[in-house]
């Protein structure tokens, strides 16, 4: 094995070389990486046309404009996966080549359809080890404390005890079935936040071999869970179960955008009477939901 050999198999993004056109499309390399990605060995990719893994895809790499595109990869277990491809033409070459760059996004593609058919407040991917690899706060308002590191976090670490252990059974019954599962759980109090209770939904994703690779989760609610809660708190929560941003809170009010910032971050406590009545009628709810020292 060349230096060259070496170095395209140890590389961990799912890389692969194809020569030739139409039916006559071939593999030629193939790194590890990739073989893992599609669930073939290296000598099963030798004898098997691209065209027959990724549906579609041969059209567009003839079309010489697209160099990337999503497609179906058709499995061996009788299930398929969302495939990200990127392809780059190698020159000096007798025949048409490519090196071929595979993503799977298969968790990513039914974070973004939970998205179309539901309000999303958060989402993101945990590894079979319960490490968050992935978060997203939606495009709306920023609910937790940017201070607050999520990301390569235990997801169970922002728990409270008594919810770890049903979570778990929870996540092994989802797994063995192959399928999503909706709960409910509650946090700890994280950074500046109160206690919340989250409604989420777990989805497992699955190696070509049938083995467990990470979960997909979107929250689609948020309440507290405390009865005394910081006015900021319950006005970025409702802001985002409304899908509002404070932009769009600012215009539907009447009020300055850097009140409803003050408001949001603490540095107004209680707001003048009309200010409160705006925007708990935008919020549709009653100013003491927010603000409990305003009355009724």
């Amino acid at each position: 094995m060349t230096i060259y050999d070496t170095i395209f198999r140890a590389f961990q993004s799912p890389m692969a070389i194809i020569a030739g056109m139409e039916e006559k499309m071939r593999f030629i390399r193939i790194n590890d990486a990739f073989m893992k990605l599609v669930g073939y060995s290296e000598k099963e990719l030798l004898v098997t046309s691209p065209i027959v893994l990724f549906s579609a895809w041969h059209t567009q790499i003839g079309s010489g404009h697209a160099r990337a595109g999503s497609f179906l990869l058709q499995l061996k277990i009788n299930r398929s996966l969302r495939i990200r491809l990127t392809w780059e033409p190698i020159v000096n070459k007798e025949e048409s080549t490519f090196l071929l760059i595979g993503e799977d996004i298969t968790a990513k593609t039914w974070i973004e359809m939970m998205g179309k058919s539901r309000k999303v407040l958060l989402s993101g991917l945990v590894s079979k080890d319960n490490i968050i690899e992935r978060y997203l706060q939606n495009d709306f308002n920023s609910l937790i404390d940017d201070e607050l590191q999520v990301e390569d976090q235990s997801f169970f670490d922002f728990l409270i005890e008594d919810d770890k252990d049903r979570l778990n059974r929870i996540l092994e019954q989802a797994v063995l079935r192959k399928q999503a599962d909706h709960f409910v759980v509650h946090t700890k109090k994280l950074a500046n936040m109160t206690q919340l209770e989250l409604h989420i939904t777990f989805c497992p994703f699955y190696y070509a071999d049938g083995s467990l690779k990470n979960y997909g989760f979107v929250v689609t609610d948020i309440q507290t869970v405390m009865e005394r809660v910081d006015p900021s708190v319950s006005l970025k929560i409702l802001m985002a179960r409304n899908h509002m941003t404070a932009q769009q809170l600012a215009e539907a009010t009447g009020i300055s955008l850097q009140t409803i910032s003050k408001l949001r971050n603490s540095k107004i406590i209680k707001p003048q009477r009309l200010t409160a009545e705006l925007i708990a009628s935008e919020l549709n709810v009653s100013p003491k939901d927010i603000w409990p020292l305003h009355s009724s």
